[in-house]
């Protein structure tokens, strides 16, 4: 029990790690963007990777925010329709969709190694000092945390609505 109550700390220290570095890579990208343009609007000298930086940075704030996000019930939910149904049907409905979402997480982070692999020892046209497989590794990490976060909401003995997630809420 103390190995498991061990795990979901680490876990949770792990999704807010991970939705710091976020918070910070926003930050990056907005002082970045505001260098970009002022040294090309004065004419010093134009920077080239602030763009394919900037993309990149989307897509990293999004699939390292998520896992966190889905923690904290900041989603979208499915609380008006679980509110239309009787309680003992609310309760198997909601089960039964977060088991498909914890499916589809585990599908689309299996399906993401392949592309991963595919792309080691490329990099990209615009920022040739960007590995290109940098690109979907956060999916893959976005998706197998999010996987883990459904299957503790799933297995849980309460409903995804109550209160907030403990350690000891683990599998």
């Amino acid at each position: 029990m103390k190995a498991v109550l061990l795990f979901w700390r680490g876990f949770d220290l792990l999704l807010n790690l991970l939705a710091i570095v976020a918070a910070g890579l926003l930050a990056f990208m907005f002082l970045s963007i505001i260098y970009d343009v002022t040294t090309r609007n004065l004419r010093i000298f134009s920077v080239t990777w602030v763009v394919a930086l900037t993309e990149y940075g989307l897509l990293y704030v999004t699939a390292l925010g998520a896992p966190w996000l889905l923690r904290e019930r900041g989603h979208v939910s499915m609380e008006a329709l679980r509110s239309m149904v009787p309680p003992r049907l609310a309760f198997w409905l909601e089960k039964l969709l977060l088991t498909l979402c914890l499916v589809a997480c585990v599908t689309a982070a299996w399906l993401a190694w392949p592309v991963i692999e595919r792309n080691f020892g490329m990099t990209d046209v615009r920022a040739r000092f960007i590995p290109r497989w940098t690109m979907f590794a956060p999916i893959l990490l976005s998706f197998a945390l999010c996987a883990i976060q459904f299957a503790r909401f799933t297995f849980r003995s309460g409903s995804f609505f109550d209160g907030g997630v403990r350690p000891q809420d683990g599998l």
